[in-house]
């Protein structure tokens, strides 16, 4: 929610402080369990905070946003039944379709087409790695006006 926000820093702060809560034993009882609420909202914070990741309608994109100048991210996800990996590094993200035939994202303003057999796309990193993006609310409107908008007619 902060990257949405604009506060990046307090992005930072929090993905460290969910990072933390079992690697840290924040809560004195790493003996005892893991936090798999802890543990999901950070591959969250990973995928859909710095990653950028959406699935708006069913097109799938990305606008990452390192953490850190020199941090990487990676990270798998599976979309209708195809593997998707996902490596972003200080210079450029690398999208990789590991199983399935084609698979079409965004990485960024631009389109991807993922092949298996072609093998990963590499987009390159913009200078300005902290994208103005309308915060959530605002995209969830216009979709919501759009879908009723269709059914109006």
């Amino acid at each position: 929610m902060a990257l949405e926000v604009g506060e990046f820093q307090k992005a930072v702060e929090y993905a460290r402080a969910a990072l933390l809560m079992d690697l840290a034993d924040v809560g004195g009882n790493v003996t005892d369990v893991c936090h798999i609420a802890s543990m999901g909202g950070t591959w969250m914070i990973l995928t859909y905070g710095f990653a950028g990741f959406r699935d708006c309608d069913g097109r799938l994109s990305f606008r990452p946003q390192r953490p850190e100048p020199q941090a990487s991210v990676r990270f798998a996800l599976t979309y209708h039944g195809q593997e998707l990996g996902v490596e972003i590094d200080p210079v450029s993200t690398t999208h990789s379709l590991r199983s399935g035939n084609e698979l079409t994202s965004r990485h960024g303003e631009e389109e991807i087409v993922l092949h298996s057999v072609v093998g990963p796309v590499t987009a390159s990193m913009p200078s300005e790695m902290r994208p103005a993006r309308k915060p959530f609310w605002q995209d969830h409107e216009s979709r919501t006006l759009r879908n009723s908008s269709r059914h109006l007619v």
